[in-house]
């Protein structure tokens, strides 16, 4: 595994392990049940953030040539319906095929139906994790051509989300608008 990759693999296993409930250690969780719990928690959280932030900043942007509020978003979305796509799974019917045309699709919505289509589109991308068999995930996929089993792919998926989190939660404090968990 090349460096960059490794670190993606393990920023984004300590990130979902922060994500998980307190009462979790209690519980006796699968790896599946780590990456489905932090795709729930992510999709809460950028919707949270889409209701938190006023329509009229969703054109925001920090400055020229970077993604607007409303460009992050429609990412998210792009992401949640095409990255199960990297290991079998099939878009959802309407979604567009390839990253920018979901987003071309996305990104003109309303601020009401941006947040339906990231709350559609989480339960979408956890959906498909969940029901993946323990065969499924240990075939050999590849994320962006670098091959690794697939359970690998999806920590990769989620690391990469996770920056777009991030981002938008800067946006966010920029803006003065508060993350709803956060208050």
């Amino acid at each position: 595994m090349r460096g960059n990759t490794k670190s993606v693999v393990v920023a984004a296993v300590m990130g979902m392990l922060v994500a998980l409930p307190a009462d979790a250690s209690a519980q006796a969780r699968t790896w599946k049940d780590v990456q489905v719990a932090d795709i729930e928690t992510m999709g809460e959280k950028f919707v949270g953030l889409a209701r938190a932030f006023d329509e009229a900043d969703y054109d925001w942007r920090p400055m020229e040539g970077v993604r607007s509020v409303r460009e992050v978003l429609a990412l998210a979305v792009a992401e949640a319906h095409l990255f199960p796509g990297l290991w079998g799974g099939t878009p959802p019917a309407g979604a567009a095929q390839g990253f920018g045309p979901e987003m071309e699709r996305v990104a003109p919505m309303s601020r009401t139906d941006m947040i339906a289509e990231l709350e559609s589109s989480f339960a979408f991308f956890a959906s498909n994790v969940r029901g993946m068999s323990d065969q499924q995930r240990m075939a050999e996929g590849a994320f962006f051509g670098t091959a690794m089993p697939n359970h690998a792919v999806i920590a990769s998926a989620l690391g990469d989300m996770h920056e777009h989190l991030g981002q938008l939660i800067a946006y966010a404090r920029a803006n003065e608008v508060v993350p709803p968990w956060s208050s």
